[in-house]
Formats: C-alpha cells, sequence, structure tokens
C-alpha cells in the first residue's frame, strides 16, 4: 500500500529536521566557559608581580582574605563581623571544602564576598604539571572566582611567581593571587599574636601597608577571635579595609 500524501509530507519534515540538526554547527566547548583562557606571558615583569601580591588591586584600602575553609560556626561568625563593618574580604577556600559544605557558596555571595579558587585538595602546584593544575582548579567543586581578574591562591602560595605555575593558570583562566602579610594563624597562633603579625610584622612577615593583602584561614583557632583587634591596628595605622560596593 502506497503511503498518503500527508504521510509523505510527515516524513519529509523529519527528514530535512533531521538533516539541520546534523548539519548545525556543534556548540563550541568554549561557549559559556566561565574560565577562559587568558594570555600566557614570556616574563613575569615587576608590575605583574606587584599584582600578583595585591590581588590585581592598585588602591589604598587594605584586602583581607581567608583561605581553605571553616566550621559552619566559624564562617557564621565571620561574616556576621564583615557585615557588621561592611567590609568585603576574599574567600579561598578547597574544593574539597565547598563539597563539603554545598551551602558555602550562596553564604559567601549572599553576604556579599568574594570567592577565588584555592585548588581542589590543596596540592603543592610546584610540583605539578600545568595538566594537573588545570584539573585542581576546574576539577568539580572547586570555586569559580568571582574577582576581576578570576583569582587563584596557589596552595602554600607555592609556585605563584613563577613563569610555569603563572601560565598554567593562565590556560585555566585565572591570575595567581599571593597576599603582603602572613598572620600564620594556621599555626594555632593567639588573637594577640595574629593581631601583632599585621600592625608590626616580625622577622617573618612585613606589617601591613596602604594596598596590601591579609591572609588568614578560616581553620584559625583564634582568627575569628582577632578580627576585631586586626580591624583596630589598620585604623591606628590609619588604613580602611575593602568595603562592599
Amino acid at each position: 500500500m502506497m503511503p498518503s500524501r500527508k504521510s509523505l509530507r510527515s516524513i519529509l519534515v523529519i527528514v530535512l529536521a533531521f538533516l539541520g540538526m546534523a548539519l548545525a554547527p556543534m556548540p563550541s566547548s568554549a561557549a559559556g566557559d566561565p574560565m577562559p583562557p587568558l594570555p600566557q606571558v614570556q616574563g613575569i615583569t615587576a608590575a605583574e608581580q606587584y599584582n600578583i601580591l595585591h590581588l590585581y588591586y592598585n588602591g589604598p584600602t587594605v584586602r583581607l582574605t581567608f583561605d581553605d575553609c571553616a566550621t559552619p560556626a566559624r564562617l557564621t561568625g565571620m561574616l556576621a563581623w564583615l557585615t557588621a563593618y561592611n567590609i568585603q574580604a576574599t574567600f579561598f577556600f578547597t574544593g574539597q571544602c565547598m563539597l563539603a559544605h554545598p551551602g558555602y557558596e550562596s553564604q559567601l555571595v549572599n553576604a556579599g564576598q568574594l570567592l577565588g579558587n584555592h585548588s581542589y585538595d590543596h596540592r603543592d602546584y610546584s610540583r605539578m604539571t600545568s595538566a594537573q593544575i588545570n584539573d585542581e582548579v576546574r576539577r568539580s567543586g572547586s570555586v569559580v572566582p568571582t574577582t576581576t581578574p578570576k583569582l587563584c591562591r596557589p596552595p602554600y602560595g607555592a609556585g605563584a611567581f613563577s613563569l610555569n605555575v603563572y601560565d598554567a593558570l593562565a590556560a585555566a583562566g585565572c591570575r595567581p593571587a599571593f597576599w603582603t602579610v602572613d598572620t600564620r594563624d594556621w599555626d594555632g597562633s593567639s588573637a594577640a599574636t595574629i593581631i601583632q603579625r599585621v600592625q608590626y610584622g616580625d622577622a617573618t612577615t612585613p606589617r601591613v601597608y596602604p594596598g596590601g593583602v591579609i591572609l588568614m584561614h578560616g581553620t584559625g583557632l583564634h582568627t575569628l577571635e582577632a578580627l576585631p583587634g586586626v580591624r583596630s591596628a589598620l585604623i591606628y595605622r590609619g588604613y580602611a579595609t575593602f568595603h562592599i560596593r
């Protein structure tokens, strides 16, 4: 039995639709990529070293940053303090941390804070290949930065000023981020010691200065306790922390 004209027309429509799908250009794998590759460099200039130290910011205000992770109670306390003083910090939490606490991203964003990438599982970039670094930055759970440019802080700061790590991070779509003041709060230092390192420095780290970046950790036992004193130290020095806009 011959198919009817109506049936033939239906078959033709289906065939044409199929051909249209087959011939249409496939979407680029880079389309919608939140972290497209960035230009690589032949050498890291003094100006770029300054950018890495200062989170690509050249104003007078001091930037507060928190690495690694935090318990829910500590994070809630930190965000309450930052909100009370209208301070915007940058949180460099690991992918493992964010997977363990799936509500952290929205909690931080809703509080007006910035997010940076700090790898998936805190491995030393100076001992890794470009492909391995790319995997650490882009692995499921790892943070897609909300900073401009997108900032990736190498674990331990390792390789932040090396050309190999710089170009590997550029291929992953971000720029390296370092700091100017290391509070070393991760080692259980008291709040008084953390504050003193910010205000006066010590044998290991210089004191804070305009435009500087303070490194702290959400895992620090006394970091939350130290925050009021850190703010007082900045006020004493005549500096202001970076405010939410």
